[in-house]
């Protein structure tokens, strides 16, 4: 098992892997996903298997991935947050934000209770935080998943009230500040 920056090669897989995951009135469509995967490639994160026969790698397989953009941000000068919205979620990326937007984190249905969307979270976390591509992460999840997030060092906002849901489900706002690690040597 292991975790890299998604291709444009892996969208077919990116988009099977959302569909698994996401009702369709959730889930990013190809076109979406190729815009995020040309546009920001640097936001997005696989976690795949080997496919092994002996000592012959017969291939790999995509099993979770995390989807992110760059938010705009106000341009009243503000340096309040900038949440998630119906338009965001579109083909929006302002490279020049320093507000990630994680649109979505997927682990394979055959794969999930094994702890690995804590392990791809924290993966892409420290990715993000050393490599200083921005100074926050925003998400939204249904209020189930708040708990999850938590756990993960995402603070809840509160209720998002720009992203409907076609059956009432409530869309909670959240955020991660990121901080480089300073590492002694």
């Amino acid at each position: 098992m292991y975790i890299r920056p998604l291709t444009i090669e892996d969208c077919d897989a990116s988009v099977a892997l959302e569909s698994q995951g996401f009702p369709p009135e959730e889930r990013a469509g190809k076109e979406k996903i190729e815009f995020r995967l040309k546009e920001c490639p640097e936001l997005t994160s696989g976690l795949f298997i080997r496919e092994v026969k002996g000592t012959q790698i017969l291939g790999e397989k995509l099993i979770g991935h995390i989807l992110g953009t760059k938010l705009p941000i106000p341009k009243n000068g503000t340096k309040e947050t900038t949440f998630i919205t119906n338009e965001s979620m579109a083909f929006t990326h302002d490279d020049a934000s320093p507000v990630i937007a994680v649109h979505s984190v997927v682990i394979d249905p055959q794969h999930q209770k094994k702890n690995l969307a804590t392990l791809l979270l924290t993966d892409y976390i420290q990715k993000m935080s050393n490599q200083e591509i921005g100074d926050q992460i925003v998400i939204i999840a249904h209020k189930e998943l708040v708990p999850f997030y938590e756990r993960i060092g995402f603070k809840l906002v509160g209720e998002n009230k720009s992203v409907t849901s076609k059956d009432g489900k409530v869309w909670c706002d959240m955020v991660r500040e990121l901080v480089k690690e300073e590492y002694e040597t």
